[in-house]
């Protein structure tokens, strides 16, 4: 006998240890699990017994006694798992009595097992309870009517007879004759109808009786037994059998007898009659042959491809729930024909008896998208199980859509300021918007569209000769090489500053909104506006006088802090618009600010095109470190791009799925994914499921990461050479050595299930406060009680968590205090499970200013000269900022900034 085969057997049988094992899991549960209401997972097993009672089926002399009794024994075996994962929970043969030790049979009652025969049960269940009263505070027995002599026949019929009943009705009252017999042998609590189920041992005797109705739906010739539709005999049409099983279904139609956690506000309702095969199948017992029972669970067995994006392989599994003890080989033997394929290796599985309720096999097909709007032809597959004999015929459809796009135009700032460090990260700031751009350009999905183009004291046509742009270019099929993605990083590429130009928000603004409405009517589903600035707006036209004018959403990046930037109008054209304003503060080489600008723009990236940001860690790594980030994808994900962004490109990315099979750049394309390269980037994007092993969907992955010795070598000699030059401040290689090499993962999904988290501000002014929402969906409906939200906030008193709480279904909210002027950068997290349990995340990045005098501005100074100083002010504050350099430093204020808005305050234009 091997114990965690799973397999049910005499529990006087088993060894010394496992009933050792089984003991101290029933004391665990009475212990150590406990559900959300307070109650323990034992004392819950009596609560559901009474509850059944007056649930309107008659678990105890009507038709629904064996099955209802076989639910709650294979319940209670799962939560015996929960302790400890290989125990079964073994039967009493009651036809023994359970004292007797004859043949190598154990004495059940016994304080190293169930405790007294007689009176109280005592050690090890002396503290086990009963509410049943007449003198009895907890549970006891009486064997035999309180006889020490052992019985020859505890029960008045035998296996044979009563698994010999030659119909439902026949076994039925049989079954139920043996089951009163012993309860009464056993005598004390288990005989009382109503607190029965505080004794232990009453789970014993009902996994024998279900080993009995197992016996007897697996006697040679009757495969009737096996089927849902006929099992019950006369009785199928009993109103309870084609009922929920309660109360694990949350007696919808009885609220008063709701019991949690399979009620609100827990809600971990099963809903299912007690037809379903999870019911009917027999469980795994040493005197029950190798029989299998398989549930389709495809609805009317249709596999269905709907809307399968215009060149995109889509994966549907014909899907099947094995009630098996043995494995279970099934295999495709007929069809399908085009445009279906069949994606599983070898069109075969074999599914293997797990410690679980059933196994789940999957046999997988796939179908590649044609023209928009094209249906497939309809198609047929056969699939065999080799051994029930039995074949399942599956219908295929489908059809192909477009997939949904966006024209994105981005209108970027190339005043002369964007030569200025990026804060202290060593890089000026057009060259970390370039590399943000670049990466947005670098990803953005084929068939989308991308323009940009240049403002600083004027907006520049894209055909301008000096300062060229780009007119919205569809980006096309070819990968990285596509000629409109080339055209696109091109034209990022070419962004550089003019050192005279100031800066005209609105002007960039309106010619991005003008060069974004001349794209064709229908050439793409939405449109979206991107407007990156680093200063105050000095030159006409104004956002403000603008904004009337902007119909398309608008999303706006200021690199800088609240005080740098015209956040206050940008801010309220964004949100106005349907977008957000994000601002990067001070960039630092700390891993997350370094990766800031390059985080929002893909985030927007995200929001315009529809998709989820499901994580994005960040840090260093070190050299001869493997690395495993965690990132967790559900059912409802249709596609998923994992990013690895890096400051060194020294970092080698894979992908582990959930079952553990890896996808790396060599090994991708033979399972329909995509690895490519940016700068400083690598990425993986693949359709959801991958046909790989079990089909990597729903779980949890890992992005790994490990550093290329040569390569992190030859960028250690390109870091000391270029310190030694005196750029970079001369540090960036003592970092490197003392941390690694800098990383942000950031993993995204197209997908079923959303957040959309906003910031509202109805003041700025030092004081006020921000209203966090987030919205969670699942196919449009909303995340109801099953998930959490919070927020992390490091602002200019540090770090703050705020937890948001649920009031609409699936909507939470939160206040987050601003009292004093600064940045506030929010991360919001929710995570919970899907509406088939999988686990869930999702991220999403806001930005909150405050900004003293910010609810009443002054209009900005867009006359021309802008410094109201004159220049031989601005000379001399530039002057004495040189002098005073060190100083400045000392007492944490940035020469480079001060210089910074020094020059943008007194730029003419």
């Amino acid at each position: 006998m091997t114990i965690g085969d799973g397999i049910r057997r005499d529990i006087a049988l088993v060894s010394q240890a496992e009933r050792d094992r089984l003991l101290a899991a029933f004391l665990a549960l009475d212990t150590a699990l406990v559900y959300p209401d307070g109650v323990t997972h034992w004392d819950k097993q009596e609560d559901i017994h009474k509850n059944a009672h007056l649930a309107g089926v008659d678990v105890h002399a009507g038709p629904g006694f064996v099955p209802w009794h076989r639910e709650i024994v294979n319940r209670l075996e799962q939560l015996l798992r929960e302790v400890d994962p290989e125990l079964s929970l073994h039967y009493w043969d009651f036809t023994v009595d359970p004292r007797s030790t004859a043949g190598g049979r154990a004495n059940l009652f016994t304080p190293a097992f169930m405790g007294s025969d007689q009176g109280d049960a005592g050690a090890p269940f002396g503290a086990f309870e009963s509410t049943e009263g007449g003198g009895h505070s907890r549970i006891w027995r009486q064997v035999n009517g309180g006889s020490a002599s052992l019985s020859s026949s505890p029960v008045s019929l035998s296996d044979a007879t009563v698994v010999g009943s030659g119909s439902w009705e026949v076994f039925n009252a049989n079954i139920q004759q043996v089951h009163a017999d012993a309860h009464g042998f056993i005598g004390g609590t288990i005989t009382q109808p109503h607190y029965s189920f505080h004794d232990p041992f009453v789970f014993l005797l009902h996994s024998n009786v279900d080993r009995l109705y197992a016996m007897w739906q697996t006697q040679s010739g009757h495969p009737e037994r096996l089927d849902p539709a006929t099992v019950y005999h006369t009785d199928s049409a009993d109103p309870g059998l084609n009922g929920p099983v309660e109360p694990w279904a949350g007696n919808a139609a009885n609220p008063g007898l709701q019991l949690r956690p399979w009620a609100p506000p827990d809600n971990q309702q099963v809903v299912k009659t007690y037809k379903d095969p999870s019911v009917v199948a027999p469980p795994c017992y040493d005197t029950v042959p190798e029989v299998a029972l398989l549930d389709v669970v495809n609805p009317g067995r249709h596999i269905t491809f709907d809307d399968v994006p215009t060149g995109e392989t889509t994966a549907r599994a014909a899907v099947f729930r094995v009630f098996a003890c043995h494995p279970v080989t099934l295999r495709v033997t007929a069809g399908p024909g085009g445009p279906y394929v069949v994606l599983t290796p070898g069109g075969s599985i074999t599914v293997s008896h797990s410690l679980a309720p059933f196994s789940e096999a999957r046999i997988w097909f796939g179908m590649t998208g044609g023209a928009a709007g094209s249906v497939a032809p309809a198609g047929s597959v056969t699939v065999h199980c080799d051994q029930t004999g039995q074949d399942f015929v599956f219908d295929l459809s489908g059809n192909s859509v477009a997939r949904p796009t966006v024209a994105v135009m981005m209108a970027l700032d190339q005043s002369g300021s964007m030569d200025d460090p990026a804060g202290t990260a060593g890089a000026t700031r057009v060259q970390v918007l370039r590399q943000a751009a670049g990466r947005f350009a670098q990803l953005i999905q084929a068939g989308n569209g991308l323009g940009l183009i240049r403002f600083d004291t004027d907006a520049y046509p894209v055909t301008d000769p000096t300062y060229p742009g780009l007119a919205v270019t569809t980006i096309g099929p070819g990968g990285d090489f596509d000629p409109g993605r080339v055209q696109a990083l091109t034209a990022v590429a070419n962004h550089h500053t003019n050192p005279a130009g100031a800066t005209s928000i609105g002007d960039g603004v309106v010619l991005a909104r003008s060069v974004l409405g001349a794209v064709p009517s229908g050439a793409f589903q939405q449109k979206a506006l991107i407007v990156f600035t680093d200063g105050l707006e000095n030159q006409p036209a104004s956002i403000d006088s603008v904004a009337a004018s902007i119909d398309q959403r608008t999303f706006a990046i200021g690199l800088g802090n609240e005080a740098q930037v015209s956040t206050v109008a940008l801010r309220k054209l964004a949100h106005n618009t349907g977008g957000y304003l994000l601002l990067t503060g001070a960039l630092t080489p700390g891993t997350d600010d370094y990766f800031r600008l390059s985080k929002y723009f893909l985030q927007i990236l995200a929001g315009v095109t529809d998709t989820a940001i499901v994580v994005d860690p960040s840090g260093y790594l070190q050299p001869g470190v493997k690395l495993r980030i965690p990132f967790v994808l559900n059912e409802g994900d249709i596609d998923a791009t994992v990013v690895l962004l890096e400051d060194l490109p020294v970092i080698d990315l894979s992908l582990e799925t959930p079952d553990g099979d890896v996808i790396d750049a060599s090994s991708a394309a033979g399972v329909g994914a995509t690895a490519g390269e940016g700068d400083a980037m690598r990425y993986f994007r693949t359709g959801l499921p991958v046909p790989i092993g079990a089909g990597a969907h729903a779980g949890t992955w890992h992005a790994v990461l490990t550093v290329d010795d040569g390569s992190w070598k030859e960028q250690l000699l390109r870091l000391r050479r270029r310190d030694n030059d005196g750029n970079d401040g001369g540090d960036a290689f003592a970092r490197a050595m003392a941390n690694g090499a800098r990383y942000s993962v950031n993993v995204y999904a197209a997908s079923n299930l959303r957040l959309a988290a906003t910031l509202a501000q109805t003041s700025i002014e030092p004081g006020s406060s921000a209203a966090l929402v987030a919205s969670l969906t699942e196919y449009g409906l909303p995340v109801e009680h099953r998930a959490r939200v919070v927020a992390h906030v490091d602002g200019p008193l540090g770090h703050l968590t705020v937890t948001l709480t649920e009031g609409a279904p699936g909507v939470f909210t939160a206040t987050l205090p601003t009292p004093v002027a600064g940045t506030y950068h929010v991360r919001v997290v929710a995570d919970g499970l899907t509406l088939r349990g999988s686990d869930f995340t999702r991220e999403q990045l806001l930005t909150a200013a405050c900004i003293p005098g910010g609810d009443n501005p002054p209009p900005p100074d867009t006359g021309g000269q802008t410094g109201g100083g004159g220049p031989d002010l601005c000379d001399l504050v530039d002057c004495l900022t040189e002098v005073g350099a060190k100083f400045l430093a000392r007492n944490g204020i940035s020469p480079d900034e001060l210089r910074r808005c020094v020059r943008e305050h007194c730029r003419h234009g």
